[in-house]
């Protein structure tokens, strides 16, 4: 095998990515490059490419990881999208997940679950808003409904309260007022169904052609 080209980059200027038979293999800092005896047009033998891909390379992005998991907890997406920034294969990336997966720095789950107490402690949502933002962060299907279930989560409740907030002790609302308490618990990720539940429970009753509107 043949180092056909290093080059510096545009983005780090600390570290150059190295090109073997044309094809760009892994990126490296100058004293990594000296150390390895890298040159452009020189042999780099299977023992020297090998150690680097699988120790150096692997070791760097494992750093990196850790790194970006060091300032909050992240989804397996945000990892994957944060490594392939720094341009590292799909092979090295898969490992260092394994690596993150098998002592618990990621867990999606757990993610999903931290995410909803969060959330009910500090600005309740409906189960809608909630999954549609975890799965814009790779969170799966069966991760979100899992941890619906596994965490306290009663939206019913919590439609309840805002519409005991918006209006008190009245017991119905017209057009305009119903269209604003709808809207707004929309924008919160509540269900147009809970929402009709949320009426049916406090026996509030949309006035004249609002009822239509159900």
């Amino acid at each position: 095998m043949v180092v056909t080209k290093i080059e510096q980059q545009k983005r780090d200027e600390n570290k150059y990515n190295v090109f073997v038979e044309d094809r760009f293999v892994f990126s490296l800092i100058m004293q990594d490059i000296l150390f390895f005896k890298l040159k452009e047009n020189c042999e780099i033998s299977e023992e020297t490419y090998t150690y680097i891909k699988d120790t150096v390379i692997y070791v760097k992005a494992q750093d990196k990881a850790l790194k970006y998991l060091g300032y909050k907890k992240r989804t397996e997406k945000e990892i994957i999208r944060k490594l392939r920034e720094y341009e590292y294969d799909e092979e090295i990336i898969d490992r260092v997940l394994e690596f993150l997966k098998k002592y618990d720095y990621v867990n999606d789950l757990e993610y999903a679950q931290s995410y909803i107490r969060q959330v009910n402690r500090l600005n309740p949502k409906g189960a809608m808003g909630i999954g549609h933002k975890l799965r814009g962060l790779g969170v799966s299907d069966k991760n979100i409904e899992k941890a619906l279930m596994n965490e306290e989560f009663e939206e019913l409740d919590e439609v309840i309260k805002v519409l005991e907030k918006k209006i008190g002790d009245k017991r119905s609302v017209n057009l305009r007022e119903n269209k604003k308490i709808q809207e707004f618990l929309l924008r919160r990720g509540f269900s147009y169904g809970i929402i009709k539940d949320g009426f049916s429970e406090l026996k509030i009753e949309i006035e004249k052609e609002d009822v239509a509107d159900w």
